[in-house]
């Protein structure tokens, strides 16, 4: 038995919560306050997020329970997945997680196997079933209900390939190691700009001319990107060819976008043009810096730069959350696919509702990334 399932047998079985512990007595800092007020806005209704939204709200607020010992967050997990009528033996299809993977963070909170099962079934059938361009990327279905052609986008690429990373580690079979980072090589050389280092958010989309690539790039994007390639790192063997690799990628990634980090603390939402052509934007500032801070927690990344960065972001970002919990300047999705002028207005409406999932993965990047230093 690998290491993952001896941990998670460890953990307590039959799907109860594990043990809380008292909260902590450090006081918080404004981001965690600012997530705070997102999360009572979640749990009173000013927050209004659905489908998976919800999902990834509910998978970021385990993961900042366990950065900040909050047992209120994991409480509240728990108890939505109860009322929504979810139980281990429930099957959540891949299609139905397009972006992120609760049934596996599921099994990681609870200890009960029966998660992790139906998280490896349905894995199993996504890498078997998923559709692949002829460079053997995998493709998103909507490209060609929108006329497109068989396309790729990075908001997909990101979970299928922190998927396979965590089946692999669950099952001990490292091909799917190898897919996993596969996906990044072959997509980076698809979409990635050689000039800037920026990311296309896919290929596809556009109906007129199907090979060629979504126009600009989305901080979000860039968001989605990250976080694909730090969870993915997590799941890998550290000493492995496939983790040097991605490490290599990753670096690669945020020192293309550290010199686009405005003066504010924030990245804009539209990162191939000036700053002024599109609004700040805290949902993508948000994902990149707080998966810098775990990159940086689990020495993925090593450096003061990406530190000073961080915390830039961490700074500027809850000045953007209300009182009541609603977090403005968030782009509407699903990014510049087809074109860039939607994306390229004066300001957002508040309370999209990706911003609640991002600003709690922030929160726990700070955490994380403090804590580290004490470690040191």
């Amino acid at each position: 038995m690998n290491l993952f399932l001896l941990a998670l047998t460890a953990a307590t079985l039959g799907g109860a919560q594990p043990a809380e512990s008292p909260e902590p007595a450090a006081g918080p800092t404004p981001l965690l306050r600012a997530a705070d007020r997102t999360f009572a806005g979640l749990k009173n209704g000013d927050v209004e997020v659905a489908g998976y939204r919800r999902d990834l709200a509910l998978e970021a607020l385990l993961r900042l329970a366990k950065a900040t010992d909050r047992p209120r967050y994991r409480t509240f997990v728990f108890e939505e997945v109860k009322r929504s009528g979810l139980t281990p033996q429930s099957t959540i299809s891949y299609r139905a997680q397009p972006f992120g993977s609760l049934t596996f963070l599921l099994a990681e909170e609870s200890g009960d196997r029966a998660w992790l099962d139906e998280f490896l079934k349905e894995s199993t059938a996504y890498r078997r079933k998923v559709p692949r361009t002829p460079e053997g990327a995998i493709t998103h279905p909507r490209g060609k209900k929108r006329g497109g052609g068989d396309a790729v986008l990075i908001d997909a690429l990101q979970e299928y390939a922190s998927r396979m990373a965590r089946a692999g580690q669950a099952t001990g079979d490292e091909t799917y190691f190898a897919e996993a980072v596969r996906q990044f090589r072959v997509y980076r050389a698809i979409v990635r700009d050689p000039e800037t280092g920026l990311w296309s958010q896919g290929r596809g989309w556009i109906s007129d001319d199907p090979d060629r690539l979504s126009p600009g790039a989305w901080s979000r994007g860039h968001g989605w990107l990250i976080r694909g390639m730090v969870e993915t790192l997590r799941h890998l063997p550290p000493e492995s060819a496939e983790a040097k690799e991605l490490r290599g990628y990753l670096k690669e990634l945020a020192d293309a976008l550290l010199p686009l980090q405005q003066p504010s603390g924030l990245w804009h939402t539209l990162l191939h043009r000036p700053p002024g052509d599109s609004p700040a934007e805290v949902s993508g500032t948000a994902l990149i810096s707080g998966y810098l801070g775990v990159a940086l927690a689990e020495g993925f990344l090593q450096g003061k730069r990406y530190e000073q960065a961080a915390e830039k972001a961490y700074a500027a970002l809850p000045a953007y959350v209300r009182e009541d919990g609603v977090i403005e300047s968030v782009s509407p999705g699903p990014g510049p696919l087809m074109e860039e002028e939607p994306w390229a207005k004066p300001s957002f409406p508040p309370g999209d509702e990706h911003g609640p999932f991002a600003l709690f993965t922030a929160a726990t990047g700070q955490r994380r990334l403090a804590e580290s230093r004490t470690d040191d």
